[in-house]
């Protein structure tokens, strides 16, 4: 083993072989930061490590040096390839005289316990200023302060680099595994008061807080405490109060060597490895906040003003953006808890690359120009998008992300959209469903219309596309071939001169992190669904199945162009079915047993009209109020009966976890209607079959009773068309925007009446609008209420699930005192 590197000593030269966490780290500290001590593993032991290991399978005998090509869209090979090598490396043995070497550095820290954490460095030209975020797909572990459990947490640490979701991501970035240098940061870890993040641009500072060690900010297991800063005078400019009902702390009262410990699947590793060996999560203790600590603010103004002192100094020190991590902890018991560092780097501006040379001089020598920092990092300058960048465009963010490309201006109808360029960014007054061909190929997408809760909104976030929507004379500003940069966070636009287009993934966030470690729901918890492109995505995730297939969509993929009412003159109605059966088969066999609930065409007018054979309807001024939803099923019932025969087809093939769902119902009438086509088709004969309603007319909430006698099973709330309706304000009229509020007082008791109702009823509820999954703060009046499942988009499913876990622990919590008061 190389000699180990000590924060205090660690220089320029290093950084590769340490990392950034500790490179930076190391750094302050020596400037006299607030960091606590520790020492390095650096980089080329892993390799080292690897090299010694006789590997059981030829694929991995050059594993220091190999690309390691794994088919990573195939699931059951990513997964076995991941735990094959991990699983040797658990095996393996350090050699003696590494374990004595990290035993006496560890002993003199002074401590029982250890933190190990990854510290990653990519060579500059692949970093791209992600490093930070990147070593977001790792892990830190903990461990005693024992030969043993210092081993086997090592390899713990350096086995992160072989999990499944890491694998994925080296290969789509086009990483190679020697091209990654992982080094392990060693320190003392004690107990917290408090501990959380903060975010530190030219503009604002955001400072997230939660009480114990950041373990339950890590797993998103509370809401942290909001503050926003004003970065010249350090004033609040706002607060709030978060959610935090749970917090971590060291395990009390143990010998950490005699703490039981498990790692993962212990009969997955061989051979198996004692208790002192593996401390894990055994070692940390999750405890619940008492009434009074979840009613204050995690950090003391006494600290937050420290805190905010701190940053100050960092952004003159190390650059006028950063992320730093921070924890207010207990040294020894008794004294007063003190403000430390745990992770600080520079934040460069989304799409740049890594810190530059200047940089790592000026933290080497203490010295430089803070102007060229803060030019170069500083997200208001031109760095970002090169030195071209001539205007700024607003509207509304629709779908996270960011991307660069040409512009493809687009109007009228697009015959053939396969010929047509790919990875532009597409640029249109308006974008209807019918222009999937065309979204599939975009690397980004804008619009002069739409709103948030806007089809195009909605599979914009589906496809994972950047989109921003709402963008006023956008057609006038922006021509055919002009380069732009597409920002969907921050709903912007820029025009620049030149440039290579690329879209941006984001990392850890697109990482769910629940998948790491979650319990179950009472809530079920499901997913919103399109396209069949999603499925492989979708059904990974710890979802109950599918609580919205949207049927509009996921036609188009089979329609070839053409309206489904033209199939019907041109009797190729069999010829749609049989189309339409293997469609809803792949999402039904993809998530049995979990059900998957379909939810019936809703071919509004104006968003098909590009579809060859699409019916003219009169105009009208709103065609959300035209011929849609299950009336349209009177007008057109060969098209609904055609669905419905696929339905039972897919029944008949043995898929019986399939329920549909009817769309925008006005009336019983209607409703009625469409049963006795259920039951002609013969529906109804298998008893797993449910037929629901959609509950976004306003007169479900005074009829629900009337339509749960004419034969209704259960309703899924959607807000989208609840809000415009309740509030009159047109969802897809970015004006109106900020009038469109799911949140409004009428449409949370219209949405709470519902739940209850159908309570009283002995129907279910589901829930599948934008709502929940834009405002998570719904969530825990949703699950008060009663509501059996909630059904959001992809992108949303980590955050909705745990803010599911925090309002029912909160409720069990709660609960469980009216009990002891008893």
């Amino acid at each position: 083993m190389d000699d180990l590197l000590w924060l205090d000593r660690i220089q320029a030269s290093n950084r590769l072989q340490v990392g950034e966490k500790a490179f930076y780290l190391s750094q302050l500290r020596q400037k006299g930061y607030p960091v606590i001590g520790g020492f390095v593993i650096p980089s080329p032991v892993l390799r080292q490590f690897l090299e010694t290991i006789e590997w059981l399978d030829p694929l991995f005998a050059d594993l220091p040096s190999s690309s390691l090509y794994v088919d990573v869209d195939n699931p059951y090979q990513l997964q076995q390839v991941a735990q094959r090598i991990r699983r040797e490396m658990m095996a393996a043995a350090l050699p003696e005289t590494w374990e004595s070497t990290l035993l006496a550095a560890s002993k003199k820290l002074q401590a029982q316990g250890l933190i190990l954490r990854p510290t990653l460095a990519l060579p500059s030209h692949l970093a791209f200023g992600s490093t930070g975020k990147i070593s977001g797909l790792l892990e830190s572990h903990v461990c005693a302060c024992t030969r043993e459990a210092i081993a086997f947490g090592v390899k713990r640490v350096w086995a992160e680099l072989f999990r499944a979701r890491s694998l994925l991501y080296w290969q789509r970035s086009g990483i190679k595994l020697q091209q990654i240098h992982l080094g392990i940061l060693v320190q003392p870890i004690h107990d917290a008061l408090a501990s959380g993040r903060v975010l530190a641009t030219k503009e604002v500072w955001e400072i997230q807080a939660t009480w114990g060690l950041g373990m339950a900010l890590v797993r998103g297991e509370v809401f942290p405490d909001y503050y926003q800063v004003q970065p010249d005078s350090g004033a609040i400019a706002r607060q709030h109060l978060g959610s935090k009902t749970i917090a971590y702390r060291l395990s009390e009262g143990q010998d950490v060597s005699e703490l039981p410990g498990t790692f993962e699947s212990p009969s997955s590793y061989a051979p198996k490895v004692s208790k002192q060996q593996s401390i894990p999560d055994n070692y940390l203790q999750t405890y619940l906040l008492s009434e009074e600590q979840q009613k204050k603010y995690a950090l003391e103004a006494k600290y937050l003003t420290e805190l905010i002192e701190l940053t100050h100094r960092l952004r003159a020190d190390l650059s006028p953006t950063l992320i730093l991590e921070w924890t207010l902890a207990l040294l020894e018991p008794g004294l007063e808890a003190q403000l430390y560092l745990t992770q600080a780097y520079p934040r460069p501006p989304d799409g740049a690359r890594s810190p530059t040379t200047s940089q790592e001089d000026f933290l080497t020598r203490g010295g430089g120009d803070a102007g060229n920092v803060s030019t170069q990092l500083d997200p208001s300058s031109s760095s970002p998008l090169t030195s071209g960048q001539t205007a700024t465009i607003r509207g509304l963010g629709a779908s996270s992300g960011r991307a660069m490309g040409k512009a493809l201006l687009l109007a009228g109808k697009i015959d053939h959209p396969e010929q047509l360029p790919p990875g532009r960014i597409l640029l249109a007054p308006s974008i209807t469903p019918d222009w999937l061909p065309l979204l599939q190929r975009a690397a980004g997408v804008v619009a002069e219309q739409g709103g948030m809760t806007s089809h195009i909104a909605i599979i914009a976030r589906e496809l994972g596309i950047p989109a921003v929507v709402g963008v006023r004379g956008a057609t006038k500003m922006i021509k055919t071939g002009d380069f732009v940069m597409v920002d969907g966070d921050r709903g912007e636009i820029y025009r620049l001169e030149s440039g290579e287009g690329h879209r941006q993934e984001f990392y850890p966030n697109s990482v769910p992190q629940t998948l790491q470690s979650f319990t179950p729901l009472a809530t079920r918890l499901l997913v919103n669904l399109s396209q069949s492109g999603a499925i492989e995505k979708a059904k990974a995730l710890p979802v109950d199945g599918v609580g919205l297939l949207r049927s509009e969509v996921m036609m188009l993929e089979l329609l070839q162009g053409q309206h489904p009412s033209l199939w019907v003159e041109q009797g190729r109605s069999q010829q749609l079915v049989e189309r339409l059966t293997e469609h809803i088969s792949r999402f039904a066999s993809a998530f049995a047993p979990r059900p998957v609930f379909y939810r019936s065409l809703d071919l509004r007018a104006h968003e098909f009209q590009s579809l060859e054979g699409s019916p003219s309807f009169p105009a009208t001024s709103n065609p959300m109020l035209g011929v849609r939803g299950t009336f349209s099923y009177l007008v057109y019932p060969e098209i609904f009966q055609l669905e419905l025969t696929a339905i039972a087809a897919v029944y008949r093939a043995g898929y019986t976890n399939v329920r549909l769902i009817l769309p925008f119902v006005r009336t019983v009438e209607e409703f009625s209607f469409c049963r006795r086509q259920v039951e002609q088709a013969g529906l109804t004969q298998y008893a797993q079959f449910e037929l629901w309603i959609m509950a976004e007319v306003p007169s479900v909430l005074l009829l629900l009773p009337d339509y749960v006698k004419a034969g209704v099973q259960g309703i899924s709330i959607g807000t989208n068309d609840l809000t415009q309706l309740l509030l009159g304000v047109d969802r897809d009229q970015s004006q109106m925007a900020a009038a469109f509020d799911s949140r409004h007082p009428a449409v949370m008791r219209a949405v709470q009446q519902l739940i209850q109702t159908a309570k009283q009823q002995g129907i279910p509820t589901s829930i599948c609008g934008q709502a929940p999954a834009q405002y998570p703060d719904l969530i825990e009046h949703l699950v008060r209420w009663g509501i059996e499942s909630i059904s959001v988009s992809l992108d949303a499913v980590d955050s909705t699930y745990s803010a599911i876990a925090r309002a029912e622990h909160r409720i069990i919590l709660e609960a469980s005192r009216r009990q002891l008061d008893l």
